[in-house]
């Protein structure tokens, strides 16, 4: 067997070694605010005085003590669900959220396993263990609970989108299958094997070796192991029709694809890993064939990305955003992304997205009495798409609202593409990409230029720089002046007051807005 191999065998080995008590994350009570529009009532919500800087030192603290409250049974929130659960609000009417969504679940693991790895031996890194683990353990049995997605005999049955917040099956009428759950829950599963082997080189013995990774990751037909699983399940049915991340079109979409995609590039290296050769060759080729399917996703008359394949909508979509952030490779991989924060298409996508997203929503026109024309890429609330209809409680006529996680995106997109330009130390403006450096540059003396290079040494470099740091913040400062008074964030603000609506303290909310948080903590 290969050193490599050794190597990962110690994460599984040590992965559930390990059972530490939970400690108080936070000294911040918990007010539960639930805020909706009322027709009679128009004022608008007053924005916050306090400073950005001020505001996110502590709303970094709030986000992170409300999202582990979302997870039982040591959540406050989540105490009558099963250990590793995590619950998408605590919501349980108008509406009821009391449930785990597979995908809401890995992606809000895969944000504590960044935490985790920061400093695997801090005392809070001991609590995200005991979540980690229990994570994994809950998503064994959920991957062999049958539902009306299927069974695991047939692997169909991971297709299922959500459960019961006690792992039971979810057994009324929905969205079902949806296909990036299971390409998540890798992700997420894999990220923490490798922050574990890195953090616990020594700690592997061959006596207990067999024991610790064989519920993670086995190299046998057929699959019995979580990772392998849904490794399977996604090289088998990436090319099948699901309901897309909002649950409401059936088809095939960029943020299915784009995770999938990711899966199965990292599913190869680890099957390799263990020695599985044959699912290494096949998770590759199947890879493969995607890339060349997620490049059909660009739309050329349009001038941007597309969410949904033939599909009626415009195509500009959130989940452009969160397809090419979710589905950016581990840095320690040094995999070649596809359609990362930072390329042409998803920027020129951003930004046909922001225009569309500021003249829809009242709540984003300029305050009275403003005579400064914003620039075209400065803070907007972003909802999920133009066409939505859903205003967190039922569909109405008048439209949807800008979402907490959407708008979080959008800065993610902004900080992440000033880390790849420290790093390369070159930008390429092209013909494509010439608009957003336009839009971005418009309330600057600089203009860019198509088909140039631009390096450390150009003044435009430097500007560019601080536009897109700027910009970013633009949009944080959006959510600081919605956010509710003690720092909760819901699932979306009132088109028109700006007040919270919809789930109160949405998990994916908190976990967006942290991920923004720490690619700016990158670059600022």
């Amino acid at each position: 067997m290969s050193p490599l191999f050794f190597l990962v065998v110690l994460a599984y080995a040590t992965l559930y070694a390990f059972a530490f008590t939970i400690p108080s994350f936070s000294s911040f009570s918990y007010i539960s605010r639930y805020l909706s529009f009322n027709p009679t009532q128009l004022q608008q919500k007053p924005l916050q005085l306090e400073t950005l800087t001020a505001w996110l030192e502590r709303e970094e603290n709030v986000a992170l003590d409300k999202l582990l409250a979302n997870i039982g049974p040591r959540g406050r929130n989540g105490r009558d669900a099963a250990p590793g659960s995590i619950i998408a609000s605590p919501s349980r009417e108008h509406p009821n959220y009391f449930y785990q969504w597979v995908r809401d679940a890995a992606i809000t693991i895969s944000t504590l396993v960044n935490l985790y790895t920061e400093d695997p031996f801090s005392n809070l890194s001991y609590g995200l263990s005991e979540i980690l683990d229990q994570y994994a353990s809950l998503q064994y049995k959920l991957q062999h609970t049958e539902n009306p997605s299927g069974n695991f005999d047939n692997l169909e049955g991971l297709g299922e989108p959500k459960f019961e917040a006690d792992g039971s099956p979810f057994i009324s009428s929905w969205g079902r299958p949806q296909r990036d759950g299971p390409a998540l829950r890798a992700i997420a599963l894999m990220s923490y094997l490798r922050a574990y082997n890195a953090s616990h080189p020594l700690l592997w013995t061959s006596d207990a070796a067999e024991s610790w990774f064989s519920p993670l990751y086995k190299a046998e037909l057929p699959a019995n192991s979580i990772i392998k699983a849904d490794l399977e399940y996604v090289s088998h049915f990436w090319n099948q029709t699901g309901f897309d991340l909002w649950e409401e079109v059936e088809g095939l979409h960029f943020f299915t694809a784009m995770v999938q995609y990711r899966a199965l590039r990292e599913g190869a290296d680890l099957a390799l890993a263990f020695g599985d050769a044959g699912a290494a060759d096949w998770y590759k080729q199947q890879a493969g064939s995607l890339a060349g399917f997620i490049r059909r996703f660009w739309d050329q008359e349009k001038g941007h990305l597309v969410e949904t394949l033939e599909s009626d909508r415009s195509g500009l979509d959130c989940g452009l955003l969160l397809g090419s952030i979710h589905g950016f490779p581990s840095p320690e991989l040094n995999h070649e992304p596809l359609y990362p924060p930072f390329s042409d298409e998803i920027l020129v996508s951003l930004l046909a997205f922001i225009l569309d997203q500021r003249n829809r929503f009242p709540i984003n026109a300029a305050p009275p009495g403003t005579t400064e024309i914003p620039s075209p890429l400065s803070g907007t609330g972003l909802g999920r798409y133009p066409e939505d209809d859903y205003d967190g409680y039922g569909i109405t006529p008048a439209g949807g609202n800008p979402w907490f996680l959407c708008t979080s995106s959008a800065a993610e997109i902004f900080y992440r593409t000033v880390s790849h330009l420290l790093a390369s130390k070159t930008l390429t403006v092209t013909t494509l990409s010439l608009p957003f450096y336009s839009a971005l540059l418009s309330s600057t003396s600089f203009v860019p230029q198509a088909d140039k290079i631009y390096n450390s040494s150009d003044a435009l470099f430097y500007e560019v720089i601080e536009q897109l740091k700027t910009t970013g913040d633009s949009f944080i400062e959006v959510m600081k002046n919605h956010a509710d008074t003690d720092g909760a964030l819901s699932e979306q603000f009132d088109r028109v007051t700006g007040f919270e609506r919809g789930a109160r303290d949405l998990t994916w909310s908190y976990g967006a807005f942290l991920q923004a948080v720490w690619a700016r903590r990158d670059v600022v």
